[in-house]
């Protein structure tokens, strides 16, 4: 398999999260956006927390939520991973970081708006970022809509930072995206789904056919 880490996105019941860690993965990501659909609520996610292999490591997804909400949540499911999808400044993110010095956040930026400046600047409120595509209502993530490959592998190719890529990301594209951009990481949502929300087994596995070539 290709040197990459994997996580796999918008997982909304035990039985998927079961299922997608019985494959290599690294990280899950349990999603707190309000307008999302595959927005989970705290009952379900200490459920699939409770069901984690120890190894794997939960990401909670929030969108210009309010500080204190986000600090709520993920206090008291104890996780301290959050990835950021909405407009979230720097400063945001420090008093994040000022609340609790152990979070680490992801902060996820629309590829088309990106560049290895930006990253800099978030670089001391930030461990990683995300690169992602918006679909034609400004939405960003699972969209199905692949990101721009030539601006995320000229921001990789120029930031030392560790980057994530995602957007449109399926098992019939991931090889190419991968040896193209040489990320960080990568994260897949809506290209390993049967619907929305609910993962396929069989287009996980052949993602990992695919990654293994």
């Amino acid at each position: 398999m290709q040197n990459v880490k994997i996580k796999i996105c918008g997982i909304t019941s035990v039985y998927d999260a079961r299922m997608v860690c019985s494959f290599p993965i690294h990280a899950i990501g349990l999603n707190f956006v309000k307008r999302s659909k595959r927005r989970i609520n705290l009952r379900t996610a200490k459920e699939i927390l409770d069901k984690l292999p120890p190894l794997i490591e939960p990401v909670l997804i929030f969108e210009d939520e309010k500080l204190s909400e986000v600090i709520y949540t993920s206090t008291t499911l104890g996780i301290s991973t959050l990835q950021l999808h909405g407009a979230e400044t720097v400063s945001y993110c420090h008093d994040l970081k000022r609340f609790n010095k152990y979070l680490k956040i992801i902060k996820a930026l629309p590829t088309r708006e990106a560049s290895a400046t930006q990253l800099n600047a978030y670089k001391k409120v930030c461990d990683c970022f995300l690169l992602d595509s918006f679909d034609r209502k400004n939405q960003m993530g699972a969209t199905g809509k692949p990101s721009d490959w030539n601006i995320a592998q000229e921001i990789v190719s120029k930031t030392r930072l560790p980057v994530i890529l995602a957007g449109g990301l399926n098992p019939y594209n991931v090889n190419s995206a991968v040896k193209r951009v040489k990320p960080f990481g990568i994260d897949i949502n809506s290209g390993v789904e049967s619907r929305i929300g609910k993962k396929d087994k069989s287009m996980i596995e052949r993602l990992f056919t695919e990654l293994n070539q």
